[in-house]
């Protein structure tokens, strides 16, 4: 029932912007539309029928778990069936997402798609997918509660001369071996310095007592993602940590309990780039205040200080501020939260104090 909701409600929107056919290059937004859940494939989504490309690998997989397509085996060229389907379907205004499709393909579906106009075209499923169902939001809850879990496991095993490449390798093994079907990103463990760098990448590098340590993990369980980020000190935490820890999680909270539907995105992301600037540490915090999560670990809404995007009741997304000091090190708390009519509930629940 579920994905014949959404298929009425993708061909809705086709009807809106009158197209009759949408070219799905995304796997989530395939996924999200038809429930197959493979790594490889092109959709077509017309008015009244709809196709899958895939080639003999995902054949079995694709008939087993999709909903309202029909499977098309491909033999050479996946764009060459999705050519011949569409000319059968006589489709004569095709919609694409401009940042997904290569030149190559655009080039290749003009030379051959004589007559039919390729329109470009924000991303429609990708629209769709901001409000999560019922069924979505708990397959983030129980995304969340594995990730929180994880990481409570991974910080009580921390000691001063671990690797950063160590911890970030436990916290994936542990990850997967407490449920999670694979990590959302990899795993961004920064310490020292380092913690200054907003997504640096794991080293060889001990980390040391009385240091910062950042660490920001997702997992995904059954395709929905969740998020998190806690940034604690080793032992003694110096003044200066302990002022931008302290301002950054005030900007979290205020954020946190400001979000609500019908406010808008940019809105919520001045309202902890306030607390920050207010701080004085205005010019370090130079990312935005979150993004949606759901079927990507990146995805609409974005939370940034020009985004027009309208918060509505049922979207996940992170609240994210960070502080970010050369020399000092660096500090971020990220949360995952679902949208109610009630305002956020935060569903990353590992706690946020600077020390263990």
């Amino acid at each position: 029932m579920r994905f014949s909701s959404r298929l009425d409600k993708a061909r809705q929107s086709l009807e809106d912007v009158a197209l009759d056919a949408l070219i799905l290059i995304n796997p989530q937004d395939i996924r999200y539309l038809s429930g197959f859940s493979g790594s490889a494939g092109l959709a077509l989504l017309g008015i009244e029928k709809a196709y899958l490309f895939v080639d003999s690998r995902y054949v079995t997989q694709a008939s087993q778990e999709i909903t309202g397509f029909e499977v098309i085996q491909v033999t050479s060229s996946a764009w060459d069936s999705l050519i011949h389907w569409a000319k059968e379907g006589k489709f004569s205004r095709m919609g694409f997402v401009a940042s997904e499709l290569a030149y190559e393909h655009h080039e290749k579906l003009k030379e051959k798609m004589e007559g039919a106009e390729l329109v470009a075209v924000r991303s429609l499923v990708g629209r769709l997918r901001m409000v999560k169902d019922p069924e979505e939001a708990e397959a983030i809850r129980t995304s969340a509660r594995l990730l929180s879990q994880n990481l409570e496991e991974v910080l009580s095993l921390l000691q001063p001369g671990m690797k950063e490449k160590e911890i970030a390798a436990l916290f994936e093994y542990s990850l997967k071996m407490n449920g999670a079907d694979r990590t959302g990103f990899e795993t961004i463990v920064a310490s020292g310095f380092r913690s200054a760098m907003p997504h640096a990448q794991a080293s060889d590098r001990a980390i040391q007592a009385g240091e910062l340590l950042k660490i920001d993990g997702g997992c995904e369980w059954q395709g929905y993602h969740s998020d998190i980020t806690r940034t604690l000190a080793l032992g003694r935490a110096t003044p200066d940590q302990e002022k931008i820890h302290r301002i950054v999680l005030e900007a979290h909270g205020q954020a946190v309990a400001a979000a609500r539907p019908g406010m808008i995105a940019g809105e919520l992301d001045g309202v902890a780039r306030r607390v920050i600037e207010e701080g004085g540490y205005g010019e370090y915090f130079g990312h935005g205040t979150g993004h949606g999560v759901g079927l990507s670990v990146h995805e609409e809404p974005r939370i940034g200080r020009d985004s027009k995007d309208l918060l509505e009741e049922g979207m996940a997304f992170t609240i994210e501020p960070g502080i970010y000091v050369p020399g000092l090190g660096g500090v971020r708390i990220e949360d995952t939260i679902l949208l109610s009519a009630r305002g956020a509930e935060v569903v990353t629940t590992t706690p946020r104090g600077i020390t263990l």
